[in-house]
């Protein structure tokens, strides 16, 4: 090894390299060290590195420490160096040019190559050693075909621990062998130009951008071994011909964008082949990736866009775990797990559905197969059913007759489960229990209360027969207001506590006023 003396990078004297070995463009760190080891010592990287006093795996790892103490004794500026370092910053996440990703977006130990690119390199050098580079590019898991030759590229691993230094100088013979094997002529996938376009800062389709570059080649993938190869097949016993594959069949649905993306997912479910297929059947491989549970990584935009499909498309319950997420609101549901979740009889339940249109006859005879109901559209019926009172239970709950809890339907102020014309079943001949509070509240906070009833004052029923009116025609008024004359008369419950004056009645209904229904006048007449 030759030694000049010079000053480092801090102006302080050091022992530099020589001949010093210019740093090539497309080439990584741990490549342009191999190659210096090769020049000066002619042995590995390993005992150059040492011999520098840069641990191999802190270069490894891309520390910017012992990428400028490499730079300084090699006598070359940092600044095209540390451009192509594969930096670590913790949680198995990297940063290239500014962009973050996971480890699994590079090849890890495995050492990448086209065997005709290191053959060029090889050819008319008298130091093949020195000359042969391992290019920046080859690091990256999408890359998998030379843009130079066409060639599907090659994957080396000795097996050997020191595999992390992709040390080209030492796997010598696993090239040559590589070199031997016809190569796989293809073009470069749109998504492998993609991730090296967008490395070089050049921008992309939006959807792709608006993400972490890692999150979009595999949500890509994902989605085009879906399409290539269907859901039955498992990523586990997927290989790198097939990712490639899939990138290229990914690509025209992501490249589309959102709308796309959605429109896939959508469709995927009518030709899963399936009648309601599960999610898992239907998306395969790509919902099992967004599902699992040891998902350390966020898989970016396409799990929300899955879910939400899945969420419009299949029968879900409260508090299944989908995608990550416990369903709180889901849209489709049986009418079983419904019942259960709202604590309803399911056979009452199915029944207020049918009628009201929310099941179709056919579904409401299956046997087999769950009932499945559009939880969305019946959430408001479903909450009235919960509150579900029987008519019978109104006289004492109201302290009215059963004619005049009649009369109070009639009127609007309280309201049937279901349309009259429409029931069906004995849960349609009940009212919505959340009207009786209100019509209680409105008797106690409206009318004074008396120990006994004013003199000429009678209940509602006498008043009717004492002022010639109908009852109907008495309670408009009274929850309209027109009645200023009315008392509860104390130790009793409701209506059996209201006492009304006839003679104000009378004297209303020869005024007519606003606000009754066309029935009350009519009755007025």
């Amino acid at each position: 090894m030759w030694i000049l003396v010079g000053k480092n990078s801090e102006g302080g004297f050091m022992s530099m390299l020589f001949p010093m070995l210019p740093f090539a463009d497309d080439e990584t760190p741990l490549s342009w060290a191999a190659r210096q080891a090769a020049l000066h010592t002619r042995g590995g990287v390993l005992s150059f590195l040492t011999d520098l006093g840069i641990p191999l795996i802190e270069l490894a790892r891309g520390d910017e420490q012992a990428v400028l103490r490499l730079c300084d004794r090699a006598g070359h500026d940092p600044a095209k160096v540390l451009r192509n370092t594969i930096g670590a910053v913790g949680g198995r996440r990297y940063r290239l040019r500014g962009l973050e990703f996971s480890a699994e977006f590079t090849t890890g130990p495995v050492t990448r190559i086209c065997p005709a690119c290191l053959g060029e390199d090889m050819t008319g050098t008298r130091l093949p050693a020195v000359a042969m580079r391992h290019r920046l590019f080859w690091r990256l898991a999408p890359v998998r075909t030379c843009p130079i030759h066409g060639f599907a590229l090659r994957d080396l691993r000795s097996g050997k621990w020191d595999d992390i230094a992709h040390e080209l100088q030492a796997m010598r013979s696993l090239i040559v062998a590589a070199q031997q094997v016809p190569p796989v002529v293809r073009v470069v996938s749109p998504l492998q130009a993609y991730a090296v376009a967008r490395l070089e800062d050049c921008p992309g389709p939006a959807w792709l951008d608006g993400q972490d570059i890692d999150q979009a080649v595999r949500a890509t993938e994902m989605l085009g071994a879906l399409e290539a190869y269907g859901p039955k097949l498992k990523a586990s016993d997927m290989s790198e011909d097939m990712w490639d594959a899939a990138g290229r069949a990914g690509w025209p649905i992501v490249s589309e964008g959102g709308a796309a993306i959605r429109g896939y997912l959508m469709a995927r479910v009518t030709t899963s082949g399936e009648k309601n297929a599960t999610p898992r059947a239907a998306f395969g491989m790509l919902h099992a990736w967004l599902s699992g549970s040891r998902l350390s990584k966020n898989p970016g935009p396409i799990r929300d866009m899955l879910r939400d499909v899945i969420l419009e498309t299949t029968p879900l319950s409260k508090g299944h775990m989908l995608l990550g997420k416990p369903v709180t609101d889901p849209h489709l549901c049986s009418v079983a797990s419904i019942a259960k979740s709202e604590g309803l009889d399911g056979r009452t339940l199915r029944n207020v559905l049918q009628v009201a249109g929310l099941l179709r006859p056919e579904g409401a005879e299956q046997q087999s197969n769950p009932i499945v109901v559009d939880y969305t559209a019946a959430r408001d019926l479903i909450d009235v059913v919960k509150h579900a009172v029987p008519v019978t239970r109104l006289p004492s709950m109201l302290g009215a007759s059963r004619p005049l809890i009649a009369l109070l339907i009639e009127i609007g102020q309280l309201q049937r489960v279901q349309d009259h014309r429409a029931l069906a079943s004995k849960i349609g001949k009940a009212v919505d229990g959340r009207g009786v509070k209100p019509i209680l509240r409105f008797l106690e906070t409206r009318f004074q209360a008396v120990d006994e009833a004013p003199e000429g004052f009678v209940h509602l029923s006498k008043s009717a027969e004492k002022s010639r009116a109908r009852v109907k025609v008495i309670l408009e008024p009274m929850f309209l207001g027109h009645l200023k004359r009315v008392y509860r008369v104390t130790g009793a419950h409701g209506f059996a506590a209201v006492v009304v004056d006839p003679e104000e009645i009378k004297a209303l209904l020869e005024t007519l006023p606003v606000g009754l229904s066309e029935d009350s006048y009519f009755l007025m007449d």
